[in-house]
């Protein structure tokens, strides 16, 4: 009896303390379930940061409000941020407006039946910087969101305080890398049957592809194509059954294995035909029917500033809390192609662009920002913009053109050809008046409207826009077709000194 009665007092005493333990246990998740949360589907926690805006005074280039990125997705968010009368500051990029500038025409634009893309660019900018966002021609080359205000250090060396940041810098479009495939882009050769599949009616394109985003391509552009060819560099599919047996219906649909491109030719500045390789046999092929190509070979999300920082998904898109922009850092917010893996449509990140910008005006409102708090920050704010900044000449002629150069003393001179029309033109501008600028004693800048002087995009064989030529002692010495920001610019020039 003794003895029962001793098993019975552990066993009582032991379901005692593991009943202590596991209310311990579901307190300590309790109060730390972010942190578990984390540890479980990221493999360590992120350090979320304090937010004060006590924080915020006495710190330099105060940005209440900081978009990242050019796009639809971006400008929609700084055309919210900007209308609440919050200070708003856009660092554009290296690509200004994004995937968006690389098409020709968009017809799904809603309410415009048929636009340029970079004319909604163009258009989306004026309208934000029309109620205050401040567009700046930099990038952002390092990210530290472990204390706030967030730390953006910007292509020129600039430090930022962000107290909101807006992610919207996009996704580049993976590339096979063959002869071609650049120079065509947007003429015949895109990644977006949804967008251009309407331009190929009776055509025969080529998808390139294994996998779901094949078939989608593939299915969409049916409809319009007399015939769609999809290229599968190996012996075997990608793509889930149910999607494979959705192309079953489609009798204008081949699937061609072993087979890849190995260039893509052009006449009268669109795709006439492409050449083909058979992976096994080595056999090359010229298919003079094919007028399209599509390639469905993915994207890279750019959000390499972000590692680390915010949650990612396995592709490396940002991940977003259910039906709102907000990442899951406070204060900073994301849209568009960045975000987005599955729509890639302007019209998607605009609308989720406004969506970030008014979520960043109310966290903003939340931790206690308005109109007081900005005044007594006005002497913290960032001023982008050099005082006092020079006006750069404009030649619309070679008589225009040779007066200027005859008026100024500099022994350098840099023609800028741009295009009103023209994003990367628009970006490049306030690049070069800073440039100018900084160096006006040593460097003249001529800006010149290639739709309009003829005659100096003939005599300085100025192929595209922008394109700077650059000339001393009256000889040409250099040229470049790159968009730059404001150190790139600066470098650039700065050699031929």
């Amino acid at each position: 009896m003794d003895i029962f009665k001793k098993r019975l007092a552990r066993t009582v005493g032991g379901f005692f303390f593991l009943g202590i333990f596991l209310i311990g246990l579901v307190f300590f998740l309790y109060g730390n379930y972010k942190d578990v949360y984390k540890i479980i589907s990221l493999g360590r926690p992120f350090k979320a940061a304090e937010v004060s805006i006590e924080n915020a005074y006495n710190k330099g280039n105060i940005v209440p409000f900081l978009v990242l990125g050019s796009g639809p997705a971006s400008l929609a968010a700084a055309l919210y941020g900007a209308r609440t009368k919050i200070r708003t500051v856009v660092l554009k990029g290296a690509k200004p407006g994004g995937q968006l500038t690389e098409t020709s025409y968009i017809e799904n634009w809603p309410g415009i039946r048929k636009i340029r893309g970079s004319e909604v660019v163009k258009d989306c900018e004026e309208q934000a910087a029309r109620f205050g966002a401040l567009m700046v021609s930099e990038s952002a080359e390092s990210v530290d969101l472990s204390e706030w205000p967030y730390k953006v250090v910007t292509s020129d060396g600039t430090t930022l305080q962000a107290m909101a940041i807006f992610i919207g810098t996009g996704a580049n479009a993976r590339f096979l890398g063959i002869p071609g495939e650049r120079t065509y882009w947007g003429k015949g050769v895109t990644n977006c049957a949804i967008c251009d599949a309407p331009y190929h009616k009776g055509d025969v394109v080529v998808v390139v592809g294994a996998g779901d985003s094949a078939v989608e391509e593939s299915l969409e552009l049916s409809s319009y194509a007399r015939e769609v060819r999809m290229l599968v560099r190996s012996e075997t599919l990608k793509a889930s059954p149910s999607m494979l047996e959705r192309l079953e219906d489609c009798d204008n649909v081949k699937i061609i294995f072993n087979t890849s491109l190995t260039e893509i030719k052009g006449a009268d500045g669109k795709v006439s035909s492409v050449v083909t390789i058979n992976n096994k046999t080595k056999v090359k092929e010229e298919w003079p029917e094919v007028k399209g190509v599509f390639l469905a070979i993915g994207h890279t999300p750019n959000t390499a500033l972000f590692k680390d920082q915010i949650k990612l998904d396995g592709n490396g898109y940002i991940e977003l809390k259910e039906r709102n922009q907000y990442t899951s850092a406070p204060g900073v917010f994301a849209a568009g192609d960045v975000s987005d893996p599955r729509y890639k449509q302007a019209g998607v990140a605009a609308g989720d662009g406004i969506k970030g910008g008014l979520d960043a005006v109310w966290w903003l409102s939340e931790i206690g920002y308005n109109g007081n708090i900005e005044k007594k920050l006005e002497p913290f704010l960032y001023e982008p913009y050099l005082q006092n900044m020079i006006k750069v000449k404009q030649a619309n002629s070679e008589l225009e053109l040779n007066t200027i150069m005859k008026e100024s003393d500099h022994e350098l001179i840099v023609l800028d050809f741009f295009t009103l029309f023209c994003p990367a033109c628009m970006h490049m501008m306030p690049v070069a008046e800073w440039v100018g600028t900084k160096l006006k004693d040593k460097v003249l800048f001529v800006k010149i409207d290639a739709s309009i002087a003829f005659d100096l995009v003939k005599k300085y064989e100025a192929p595209k826009v922008p394109h700077f030529v650059v000339i001393k002692n009256k000889q040409i010495i250099a040229r470049s077709d790159d968009v730059m920001d404001r150190a790139q610019m600066l470098a650039f020039v700065n050699q031929y000194l």
